[in-house]
């Protein structure tokens, strides 16, 4: 039995399987896997896991290599937001990279709402996903603005709309 307080997060494959509607997971396996977020333990998800009708899905999981424990380090962006190619530098110190397009900032924001609501933000991020133009994503972030108001306040919903601004296409 692993060590309660380990803190999990997902993997390259399991960042992939949340991003991939399609992935061929449970719908309860899905949610368990976008409640791990790098910053619960293992304690905080087998309860999860028993609140969504099976504590063994945590190793479920695991098994699969779509989680795995932390490292000591803390990242601040998903694994599969950062270049491969460049090392990981500490938050204050690295001017935040912008999205080279439109896709990559919609995915960025739905995984940015997802690790903020968890499981509840799916049909926004259908949305953010689904905008066809600046103005539609636009119109979209500003609703899940006001979502994000009214779950967690004022200044967290400020937080994400600044972390999406500084993700936004230049030009």
């Amino acid at each position: 039995m692993p060590d309660k307080q380990v803190i999990y997060q997902k993997t390259q494959k399991g960042t992939e399987a949340v991003a991939n509607r399609h992935s061929g997971l449970a719908p309860r396996l899905r949610s368990l896997l976008i409640m791990v977020d790098g910053k619960r333990t293992y304690a905080e998800l087998t309860t999860m896991a028993a609140a969504l009708g099976d504590p063994q899905r945590l190793s479920e999981l695991e098994a699969e290599g779509l989680v795995a424990p932390a490292v000591a380090e803390e990242k601040t962006m998903p694994a599969a937001l950062e270049p491969a190619d460049v090392p990981p530098k500490p938050a204050a110190a690295a001017p935040p990279q912008r999205a080279a397009n439109l896709a990559q900032a919609q995915r960025f924001s739905s995984h940015l709402l997802e690790h903020l609501l968890g499981p509840m933000a799916e049909p926004l991020c259908i949305k953010i996903e689904g905008a066809r133009d600046l103005a539609d994503f636009v119109a979209v972030i500003k609703r899940a603005r006001e979502i994000v108001r009214e779950i967690k306040g004022a200044a967290e919903a400020e937080r994400f709309v600044a972390k999406i601004e500084a993700q936004m296409p230049a030009g």
